[in-house]
């Protein structure tokens, strides 16, 4: 088949979305399909990544059976909300020119979900086209947006939107709906006629791809140790380390108070690394208590993430239950890939806790517990115990957070073939 996927994003752009799109563009064309991508000529921020031009970029590197087309669009980045929305926009009508002229035609659109609704563009000018569509959900709305706060459920809006969800997962042409993980896959299910959708999780980025297994985790740890001693980690410090994203869909409040409190012991440090609307949450009570044994530092580079992670003694990780199968983040999959356990801050109904909870890689705690917390601290100190779940979690990632499995399973997912009469 010729393929059409969607997204804002993709290299040389480092956003996750497009990094795992361009894994799944490999597969699809190993199969043997005909892949276009349509992506913008902006970047996640405004300064990466921009230049491009409507029209293919492939300059002769890209792929044998892949095109990239990266679509004109404003570069205001994510700034600024208005900014955004104009990027959005901008690109919505670089996308559906694309769709209406493009050859080949396609036979199949697939939509990512960033920016919201490309599922509709797709179902729609697919069908003008004779293609049919598939949907890869990485955020879903407006089941995010209303998460965040910014839609009252059941109001007039949401319910708006929601019709819009479903009309853009609908149709006698839809073709598969692929999620992230359980939690999503059961919340989407609500969005369709049929009630079914797939979930494949998403994986490690830092590791290969076209190579199964970890071996690129396998490498010695003098790197992490180098950074240990840069940061004046001591050989005998138990250091817990939030590393990602602030988002407001993450809990910070009772890492905070544990740190506060001095949970763990003289020999136990907090270390944040990130940036997002929350961090000034993080830096104020640090302002606020000058002894806690808790530092902050700016995002770390890529290529100094692999040594980053394994840095770490143990990881902290949290997200709103409120949130769960809006979106899955795929922070687990670096941590357990290092090799490292995750203390878990959540449901033990998303994805994260499930898998935690299966792979014994690490703990879940409930919202609003600091006696579990605190009892989780503690067991992350045992050192045979920390041992144990660290095993627990790389094994795990090797079973499940592959790259190469993983990216071919969501591929055959897009791939299938459509029934006759869809066409």
């Amino acid at each position: 088949m010729h393929l059409i996927l969607i997204n804002q994003y993709y290299p040389p752009d480092g956003a996750p979305t497009g990094l795992m799109l361009e894994a799944v563009a490999g597969e699809l064309a190993a199969l043997g399909h005909e892949v276009t991508i349509l992506c913008s000529a902006g970047g996640y921020s405004a300064t990466a990544a921009g230049g491009g031009t409507t029209g293919d970029a492939e300059n002769g590197q890209d792929p044998p059976r892949i095109r990239v087309i990266r679509c004109r669009s404003t570069r205001f980045g994510r700034g600024s909300f208005i900014g955004k929305l104009a990027d959005y926009a901008s690109f919505y009508l670089g996308v559906a020119w694309q769709l209406l002229t493009s050859r080949p035609r396609p036979d199949r659109v697939v939509a990512l979900t960033t920016p919201p609704y490309l599922s509709v563009l797709a179902r729609l000018l697919g069908k003008l086209r004779g293609a049919d569509h598939a949907h890869w959900v990485m955020d879903l709305y407006p089941d995010v947006m209303r998460a965040h706060g910014m839609l009252r459920e059941g109001g007039a809006a949401h319910r708006l939107l929601a019709a819009l969800t479903r009309f853009g997962f609908g149709g006698s042409r839809r073709a598969a709906v692929v999620t992230l993980g359980p939690d999503m896959a059961e919340r989407v299910a609500r969005h369709l006629d049929d009630g079914t959708a797939d979930w494949v999780p998403l994986w490690d980025t830092e590791g290969p791809v076209r190579t199964s297994g970890l071996e690129s985790r396998d490498e010695p740890d003098s790197a992490a140790r180098e950074l240990r001693r840069e940061r004046n980690w001591g050989d005998d410090q138990i250091v817990l380390m939030y590393s990602g994203n602030m988002g407001l869909g993450h809990r910070f409040g009772e890492f905070l108070t544990a740190a506060g409190r001095g949970a763990g012991g003289p020999a136990t440090r907090f270390a944040f690394f990130g940036d997002g609307k929350r961090r000034p949450e993080i830096e104020a009570f640090i302002r606020e208590h000058p002894s806690a044994r808790l530092e902050l530092h700016a995002p770390v580079p890529r290529a100094s993430l692999a040594a980053h992670l394994r840095s770490a003694d143990v990881h902290l990780a949290s997200l709103e239950p409120s949130w769960d199968g809006t979106m899955v983040p795929s922070k687990l999959q670096g941590i357990f890939a290092a090799g490292r356990p995750v203390i878990f801050i959540g449901s033990r109904a998303s994805s994260i806790g499930r898998w935690i909870e299966e792979s014994e890689g690490g703990w879940v705690v409930g919202p609003e517990d600091p006696a579990a917390l605190d009892a989780a601290i503690r067991a992350a100190g045992d050192p045979d115990e920390r041992q144990r779940r660290a095993s627990a979690a790389k094994h795990f990632a090797a079973g499940h957070f592959d790259g190469l499995r993983n990216a071919r399973s969501t591929a055959e997912i897009l791939a299938r073939n459509p029934r006759p009469d869809e066409r």
